[in-house]
């Protein structure tokens, strides 16, 4: 049996670090759109000790959802879960076989139908998140998570926001807003060893930047500068076929791939629309906020890389302007006052020697640019933080999957890393 409880004001948890009692940070967790796998991942995230060492998570959403998820989703190898439902997040009991919910939706299982596009499921979604959002203005809640919604559910529902990223931006009115992929890992308080650029004013003449790359990858990765695909911390929930197939090998050497952040100058943006979103400004004010966060992270002189637009970043203008005309006069202008930039680059190249720690993050001009190459890099390990708001925000790298929802065959990590990335950004920003 669930059992469902209204718990009287809980005292203030603290969690000891390298000997310091430090307030767990309160994270809210929306469960997403309930059609989805959202309320499967959020219930199985919640089964994992290290999320309540690091935070105390409150979810937001529909308690009658939840519970039928947890009695569908948690397993009999996990513990046993309790809901208990809280009218504010100082009633939360913030510990480990007990999930603390804010009910702030009437949907049950039975008004919608899993798999599919639901109004009302879009319409409950944006209630949680509105909730979240709210309480996190008001320091009632320390960082907000998100599981993922669906664009066309919230859309039936009357709501015009293209996606998470630009509600939030609304609801904080927010008028410059950054979407970053990026690992927990990514934003800790990495300082690089010497810098592929430096080592390269030290080689002797003859010796190309290609092969410099190249030769220090090994270096590169061994250094930790920046989280590895293959990183231990990340082994969980993969299996090891999975993980094997995480290095390259140059000369029969394995050769471990890093994964940079990734910040996107448009994010909801149809492809034909593209150039119609991009300005001098907006690039500069991406850069800005990017630069801004990984130096709150600790990165002292973040490193930053630009991709083009255009194939070939526009070739000298043959393949489009944008290059030459917003781009270029972006980092111009950025550079007076933010430090050297790189680029602009084209892609390709750009992501072949961003996954060999040549950059702290890479900034993209849409959407796609940057998805395809930093999941493939490491999609499920991914988080999404939301840069630029006055709340955190993360949330997972993955959609509502619409196509296994129900099945309990959801893969909950990279909302557990999400959840993680939240607590640490809490104490940070």
């Amino acid at each position: 049996m669930w059992a469902l409880s209204h718990p009287a004001h809980q005292e203030p948890q603290w969690n000891c670090v390298q000997g310091t009692m430090i307030k767990k940070p309160k994270v809210g967790l929306t469960i997403g759109d309930a059609a989805g796998i959202g309320p499967e991942i959020v219930v199985k995230a919640l089964t994992h000790k290290s999320v309540y060492s690091l935070c105390q998570p409150i979810v937001i959403g529909s308690s009658a959802i939840l519970q039928d998820a947890c009695s569908r989703f948690a397993s009999s190898s996990r513990p046993p879960l309790n809901l208990n439902i809280i009218k504010t997040p100082m009633q939360a009991i913030a510990k480990h076989g007990t999930i603390d919910v804010l009910d702030v939706s009437l949907i049950s299982p039975q008004d919608i139908s899993v798999g599919t596009i639901d109004a009302r499921a879009g319409a409950a979604a944006v209630e949680a998140i509105e909730t979240g959002t709210h309480l996190t203005m008001h320091r009632e809640l320390d960082a907000l998570t998100t599981a993922p919604i669906c664009k066309a559910a919230i859309h039936r529902a009357g709501f015009s926001y293209p996606g998470h990223t630009e509600m939030l931006a609304a609801f904080t009115n927010t008028p410059q807003v950054v979407m970053m992929l990026c690992t927990p890992e990514a934003l800790d308080n990495h300082q690089p060893s010497a810098t592929n650029s430096e080592k390269n004013s030290r080689q002797p003449s003859g010796v190309s930047r290609q092969q410099d790359t190249v030769d220090s990858v090994s270096s590169v990765a061994d250094s930790r500068r920046f989280p590895t695909v293959s990183d231990s911390q990340y082994a969980d929930g993969f299996p090891e076929s999975q993980r094997s197939r995480d290095h390259d090998h140059r000369d029969g050497v394995p050769l471990r791939r890093v994964i940079p952040a990734v910040s996107f100058v448009t994010n909801h943006v149809a492809l034909a629309d593209v150039s119609k979103h991009l300005s001098v400004e907006r690039i500069v004010e991406v850069i800005r906020i990017t630069r801004q966060a990984l130096i709150r992270c600790g990165i002292s002189e973040p490193r930053l890389a630009i991709a083009g637009l255009n194939p070939h970043a526009g070739e000298d203008g043959v393949f489009g302007k944008e290059e030459e005309f917003l781009i270029r006069p972006a980092i111009a202008q950025a550079q007076t006052h933010l430090g050297t930039i790189d680029g602009p680059l084209p892609a390709d190249a750009l992501f072949v020697k961003a996954s060999q720690g040549e950059w702290h993050a890479v900034i993209v001009m849409y959407h796609d640019q940057g998805n395809i190459p930093i999941k493939l890099l490491g999609f499920g390990k991914l988080v999404n933080v939301t840069l630029g708001l006055p709340i955190v925000r993360t949330s997972v790298d993955h959609g509502t999957a619409f196509d296994i929802a129900g099945k309990g065959i959801a893969n909950e990590m990279s909302l557990v890393g999400a959840l993680s990335c939240a607590a640490r950004l809490a104490r940070t920003f």
